[in-house]
């Protein structure tokens, strides 16, 4: 047998409508529809009925069917043009199985009959509220998922803004480190290049595990400079700072043209270690730094997957990794003024 608790598993979030012109019945009933559902609205006819329903929602309507000015099954009819998946129960007097039959097919859920009987009355609900509450939970998680999808479409578009702004930024640098360049830096690659070329067993790629771990990394560091700003936990920083010198380390492997780089990424995990200069900027402009870490991370992101495959002593080379050590540069100086690079003849804008 069912019980008032094993309908309240299911009905204690749940709206109702009642709709009854009787209203010595109305009250009585609604006493009871109170301790089962967590907002029961009522109305005396189908007018009032339709007029409420139209301005808020409701899981289930329960209505009489013989009303004056509107009728239930009139008022159900224009409810399923509103929402043709509502739960609606039909409270009659009538046990024909013709009518009842034809109330199914006017878009009842189901009715209860006249007087009502709680133990009958409670069989008939049940199934109902168990299918409201499992619809109303389905559709909260229909909308969290679509707003997780609008962040998750609001974080793309700010990612494709930023790979954008790096690939016009490497392309204006480079075109200023190459007018700007210093004569005997400028022999020093051309000298190198040279005799890569020539000797095709002198170009180098990234090996493949330390691709897989420079984009681990590179992934990561985003997360816990944000997660440091969410929960203030000082271990987040420590993460970093490895991190960043886990970064340097591996670069430092490879031609000696990418020591800028590597050495500018050691300088950024010495000042994380300092930790107060950068806790405080993280406090004062948590957007700026965690935009600022998120364009490096995506040009050496782009920079991994392009020299995964290319041979590193490609003559652009230069112009790949300066704007991202100046980049790193720029980040310095923000945190820690006093250490940044002035970056030679270079005006980074």
């Amino acid at each position: 047998m069912i019980t008032i608790k094993d309908v309240q598993n299911f009905s204690k979030k749940l709206s109702i409508l009642y709709v009854e012109d009787n209203d010595k019945v109305r009250e009585e009933t609604a006493t009871m529809f109170n301790l089962l559902f967590a907002k029961v609205d009522l109305a005396c006819n189908g007018e009032e009925g339709l007029a409420k329903y139209n301005n808020a929602p409701y899981d289930i309507v329960i209505t009489d069917i013989n009303m004056p000015r509107m009728n239930g099954i009139e008022m159900v009819f224009q409810m399923r043009e509103i929402n043709p998946e509502q739960k609606i129960i039909a409270i009659s007097a009538h046990d024909d199985p013709e009518i009842l039959i034809n109330m199914l097919r006017k878009g009842i859920s189901t009715f209860i009959l006249k007087p009502i009987n709680l133990d009958e009355m409670l069989s008939t609900i049940y199934p109902v509220c168990r299918d409201a509450s499992a619809q109303s939970e389905n559709a909260k998680l229909f909308e969290e998922l679509n707003e997780e999808r609008r962040k998750y479409r609001n974080i793309v578009a700010k990612m494709m803004t930023q790979l954008r702004t790096v690939e016009i930024k490497n392309t204006q640098i480079g075109e200023l480190y190459a007018q700007n360049h210093i004569e005997d830096r400028s022999q020093m690659l051309q000298e190198y290049f040279a005799k890569d070329e020539e000797d095709e067993y002198g170009k180098v790629v990234f090996l493949n595990d330390d691709c897989q771990e420079l984009r681990d990394i590179l992934s990561e560091i985003p997360d816990e400079l944000s997660l440091y700003i969410n929960e203030k936990n000082i271990q987040h920083i420590h993460k970093t700072r490895d991190d960043v010198a886990k970064l340097s380390n591996i670069l430092y492997r490879y031609s000696p043209f990418l020591d800028p780089l590597a050495k500018s990424l050691e300088e950024l995990s010495s000042v994380i270690a300092q930790q107060h200069d950068l806790l405080e900027k993280l406090d004062a402009k948590p957007e700026l730094i965690l935009s600022m870490f998120d364009a490096i991370c995506i040009d050496l992101s782009l920079y991994v997957q392009r020299f995964s495959l290319e041979s590193m002593a490609m003559k652009n080379i230069h112009h790949i990794h300066q704007p991202t050590t100046l980049s790193i540069q720029q980040i310095i100086g923000l945190i820690t003024p006093e250490l940044a690079d002035d970056g030679g003849d270079i005006d980074f804008f």
